[in-house]
């Protein structure tokens, strides 16, 4: 693991998978979808839905539906004794329900996602949200007569059967945690220039609610805090510059110390066809090495199978020259820096994307108290931060993510960080290279060895166009183990294959 996050751009460029929009006559359905919806007289940038709910056994109460581009959606549902209200942010999800108010993590949190970028968008320009359209396996639970499209995105899927008739939505089911969540949409009404369900059921588990909708508004002004995470009440929280400054002062307490340990970082790369099937799955297994201010990453096995031979000779070859070069680089580095004080000059922004950089280039909002992984942790949300004027590679990287963290409250010790880009990211005005918007990662850390935080899980998940032409996909998660304090001499000899060189230690 290189510091949070590196493997942005470095991983990148070692991973070429070509992809396209494959869609095996999905994309007929949703240009026929996108004929019979009706074209807007202006822009929808939001849109709200108000209307009555009822369940099976009689109570009735209050249905809203919001959205705001381009990925903003929140449902809240009031019908007798059922209470439930879930939202996606932009940066997080939440749900409150009887089981009380929680952030939702994984597939939870990207169902709602996806939700909400398909009702945003009206199915248009799925590309750039990195969204993957095909024919499903199944047919529509109702049996109706339709046509359906599978919609997938960060490993959440969302179905919705056309009628074959009107081609306008008949059925959305959403794959969650607990199991289907089902959407029966009718009585399509026209509403500025485009067309509106104004009956809908709602279906999951045991329950079933209908709505009937009596008003819906297009570009109704919306307020940043109809999706916001709920105050929840409880001891008072930290001030939050005092909380940040400490959460920077303890991670970077924790990169110096993680320059002393080796450890094993177990690695899954998955590969997807254009239609979003998995591919090919490789495993890789990492001794990973701090040497002169970076990680030497040594492979010692691949798909179960550990190096021997000419394959380990290799390897070992090209670690000891990585060895030689992080020395070099190392050297250098202190030469300029040592130049640059004594002509008074400042030294080079760096341009490592760090947490410290993370939470300069972002503001924080909706700061809270949750638990995770059995432990009280202090939660918020970040994004970008308008007034930031970021100086160097690293700063303007940090200042286009937006998503959430989690620090364990006892040691103030980040536990998990989500993030996703809410742009693209061009190197070289894109002539280089273009991350793709959504593009996201996952990092957690957890104790080790007393008191000594570490990292132990990341996942990443990026696509990037390389000089115009390649385009590259990364899709892995890595595990991080095993952590064994390291000395090396102080010639970082690491080992050198057979030609005459000291075996591995």
């Amino acid at each position: 693991m290189k510091k949070v996050p590196i493997f942005l751009i470095l991983l990148l460029f070692g991973l070429i998978v070509p992809i396209s929009m494959g869609a095996d006559g999905a994309d007929k359905v949703i240009n026929r979808y996108k004929k019979a919806a009706g074209t807007p007289r202006n822009r929808i940038e939001n849109t709200l839905m108000t209307g009555t709910a009822s369940g099976v056994d009689g109570a009735s109460g209050r249905f809203y539906f919001r959205t705001a581009g381009p990925d903003r959606i929140r449902i809240d549902i009031e019908a007798g004794e059922l209470k439930v209200s879930e939202c996606y942010n932009g940066k997080s999800a939440w749900r409150q329900d009887s089981r009380g108010l929680r952030t939702l993590l994984g597939p939870g949190a990207g169902s709602l996602r996806l939700m909400a970028i398909l009702s945003n968008s009206r199915l248009r320009d799925l590309p750039r949200a990195r969204i993957i359209a095909r024919a499903p396996d199944t047919g529509s639970t109702d049996g109706a007569k339709t046509e359906g499209v599978e919609f997938l995105s960060r490993g959440a899927k969302v179905t919705i059967f056309f009628d074959s008739t009107t081609g306008l939505p008949a059925t959305e089911e959403i794959e969650k945690p607990g199991g289907k969540q089902i959407y029966v949409f009718g009585d399509y009404r026209r509403v500025d220039g485009v067309m509106e369900p104004f009956s809908i059921r709602i279906k999951e588990a045991a329950s079933e609610i209908s709505v009937t909708i009596e008003r819906v508004v297009h570009n109704q002004a919306l307020q940043d805090s109809d999706f916001r995470f709920p105050e929840s009440g409880g001891p008072p929280l930290p001030e939050v510059d005092k909380l940040l400054k400490t959460i920077v002062a303890n991670q970077d307490k924790v990169e110096q110390l993680r320059e002393r340990y080796t450890f094993r970082a177990d690695e899954t790369q998955r590969k997807r066809d254009d239609k979003g099937n998995s591919k090919e799955t490789e495993t890789k297994v990492y001794e990973v090495i701090p040497v002169a201010g970076q990680l030497i990453h040594k492979l010692i096995s691949s798909n179960g199978k550990d190096l021997a031979g000419g394959d380990k000779e290799k390897e070992d070859r090209r670690v000891q020259k990585q060895i030689e070069e992080a020395v070099k680089r190392q050297e250098k580095k202190k030469e300029k820096q040592q130049k640059a004080e004594e002509e008074g000059k400042q030294t080079e922004h760096q341009e490592e994307v760090t947490v410290s950089v993370f939470l300069k280039a972002t503001q924080v909002s909706s700061i809270r108290r949750e638990t995770f992984h059995g432990q009280q942790v202090i939660a918020f949300d970040f994004e970008p931060r308008k007034d930031f004027k970021p100086r160097g590679l690293g700063e303007t990287l940090a200042n286009k993510f937006a998503g959430t963290m989690w620090v364990d409250e006892a040691a103030l010790q980040i536990a998990r960080m989500e993030a996703h880009l809410v742009d693209s990211f061009k190197i070289g005005g894109g002539l280089l290279a273009s991350i793709s918007p959504s593009s996201y990662f996952v990092f957690e850390q957890e104790k080790i060895d007393g008191d000594v935080w570490l990292p132990s899980y990341a996942e990443a998940n990026f696509e990037a166009k390389l000089l115009l032409l390649k385009k590259l996909k990364l899709d892995a998660t890595t595990r991080y183990s095993d952590y064994k304090r390291y000395q090396i001499d102080s010639d970082y000899k690491f080992g050198k294959p057979k030609d005459g060189s000291k075996p591995d230690p």
